[in-house]
């Protein structure tokens, strides 16, 4: 006796069309292979960061105030706590950098739970450093708050434009490289953006009112990992 013409047990009702394989084919020759490592893009991307950051910086500081990027109490006599404070955000820009473009021991990337802690903890980590002990204004910067506006928006601004040009490196560093937890990712991403947007203002502007840092400093961070959770994982799936 066979079991010929009999349907197994466990066998799909509905074997897929062959009309759905030919476009799965189609769209897979249509996709040209990057001719680029993912290593060397980051690499690439990890070197760029900075000189981008540094360029905006020189052009803001040249059209607005017609002086260098530096800010001025940092640029005369730094104080010890001045100095502490800008190693701790260089320090988390940084690490929230290495872990969002991070290929990880087996070319996924970071764990969940580093992407995860990067995406929550970056902006309140610098709101801590930033305003739970606001820093002293110095003689030399005494005389340049006066400039400043009260909400920050030069800085939002200024912090915007260093965010956004990062957060587009970062994505065009792992473009189609990251097959799993992509919205993580691009929300760790966007955060490690925000870290170094975070730590251009904070080394471009000597603003010590609370206003001023909540919507200039702080504001953009949150805003570019909301951005990155939302706006960039289908530009990171193959």
């Amino acid at each position: 006796m066979t079991n010929r013409g009999v349907r197994p047990r466990f066998a799909p009702e509905d074997a897929p069309p062959e009309e759905l394989f030919s476009r799965i084919r189609t769209a897979i020759a249509a996709t040209p292979a990057s001719k680029t490592s993912t290593r060397v893009r980051i690499t690439v991307a990890l070197a760029v960061v900075p000189v981008v950051s540094a360029a905006v910086l020189l052009v803001a500081s040249q059209i607005v105030y017609h002086r260098p990027a530096l800010r001025v109490d940092m640029g005369t006599h730094p104080t010890a706590d001045l100095l502490i404070v800008l190693l701790l955000i260089a320090g988390l820009t940084l690490s929230a950098t290495l872990i969002a473009v991070g290929r990880g021991e087996h070319g996924l990337g970071s764990g969940v739970i580093s992407l995860l802690l990067v995406a929550l903890l970056v902006t309140p980590i610098y709101a801590l450093l930033t305003l739970g002990h606001p820093l002293e204004a110095t003689h030399a910067a005494a005389a340049s708050l006066a400039e400043l506006s009260p909400w920050g928006l030069r800085c939002l601004s200024i912090a915007t434009a260093v965010g956004l040009l990062v957060l587009v490196t970062f994505t065009a560093a792992l473009r189609r490289s990251v097959p799993v937890a992509s919205r993580l990712r691009g929300a760790a991403l966007g955060a490690a953006a925000g870290a170094w947007a975070g730590l251009s203002v904070f080394i471009f502007c000597p603003a010590i009112e609370l206003r001023h840092l909540l919507v200039g400093h702080v504001l953009p961070i949150a805003a570019l990992t909301l951005v990155g959770l939302a706006a960039i994982p289908r530009a990171l799936r193959p």
